[in-house]
C-alpha cells in the first residue's frame, strides 16, 4: 500500500542517478545512495518503491539559466518517457536550475552530512517542489 505522503525525488545524470526520499508533511527530504545511470533504473525504483511505499516521483528537468530546454533536457526527457511507460507512479518533473551550485555550497556548510552532490541536488529539487504543495 502506497503512502501519499511520501515522494521520491531524482536528479538524472548521464553517468550518476541522485536520489532523495521526502514527506509531504514535514516538507523535508533527506538524500539516500546515488544510482549508477544505467538499464536498470526501472527495478531500481521499483525496489525503493517496495521499501518506501511512495506514489509520486519528482524529478529535476535540467532548463538553461533563460528557461529553455537543451541538450540535457531533451535527454532526460526520453528517460522520463520511458518511466512513465514501466512505472506506476505519477511523475512530476520539477526545475533543477541551479541546483548542483546549491548543493555544493549545502555539502560546504553542513560537512556532516554524508551525501554525494547528485544526492544533495535531488534532496533539493525535492524540497523545491515540497515547499509549493
Amino acid at each position: 500500500m502506497t503512502d501519499p505522503t511520501i515522494v521520491l525525488g531524482l536528479d538524472l545524470g548521464d553517468r550518476h542517478i541522485g536520489v532523495a526520499i521526502g514527506n509531504l508533511i514535514t516538507k523535508t527530504a533527506t538524500p539516500l545512495s546515488d544510482f549508477l545511470a544505467d538499464r536498470f533504473l526501472v527495478t531500481k525504483i521499483l525496489e525503493l518503491a517496495q521499501q518506501y511505499n511512495f506514489e509520486k516521483i519528482i524529478i529535476g528537468q535540467p532548463l538553461t539559466a533563460l528557461g529553455q530546454l537543451g541538450e540535457q533536457a531533451h535527454k532526460v526527457a526520453d528517460i522520463v518517457a520511458n518511466l512513465r511507460r514501466s512505472l506506476p507512479m505519477e511523475i512530476i518533473l520539477e526545475d533543477e536550475r541551479f541546483t548542483t551550485q546549491s548543493a555544493t555550497k549545502y555539502l560546504a556548510e553542513n560537512p556532516h552530512i554524508k551525501a554525494s552532490i547528485d544526492g544533495a541536488s535531488a534532496k533539493l529539487i525535492l524540497e523545491g517542489w515540497l515547499a509549493r504543495q
